[in-house]
């Protein structure tokens, strides 16, 4: 695929979320696709498939009382890699979060393969997700 089809693959995905339409992004994760987000709070991990990583996905809104959201500013291409930059927004357990993200993706034959979650101040990141 190219930059472009790899450029919309990420904005459906982003749209997708946004829409509370988890079944869209049934077909644009790899069977094996891996998602991996860093540190120790509740939400970390490396999430194997699809199904894990639905459910990780389902779990953001239920672990926020449904305020967890994100806005996506730009993505960047290049070949089958791409870079997702977003503010991730969201209240739990009396913390706010209002983070600037960063997504790494790995596309393969039109899908996504890899996942990797970077975000910008991985303290803030680590207190609200924790315990």
């Amino acid at each position: 695929m190219g930059a472009a089809a790899n450029e919309a693959l990420v904005r459906r995905i982003f749209d997708a979320f946004a829409r509370k339409e988890g079944l869209a992004l049934r077909g644009l994760f790899a069977e094996d696709a891996v998602w991996t987000v860093p540190g120790d709070g509740v939400m970390a991990g490396v999430y194997r498939g699809r199904e894990e990583i639905f459910r990780f996905l389902a779990r953001l809104p239920k672990e926020t009382d449904g305020t967890y959201g994100s806005t996506l500013h730009d993505v960047l291409v290049s070949g089958d890699r791409a870079a997702a930059y977003y503010t991730a927004r969201g209240t739990r357990r009396g913390r706010t979060l209002e983070l600037d993200q960063v997504l790494l993706f790995r596309m393969e034959d039109g899908v996504v393969s890899e996942v990797l979650a970077l975000p910008t101040d991985a303290q803030e990141f680590e207190n609200f997700w924790s315990v």
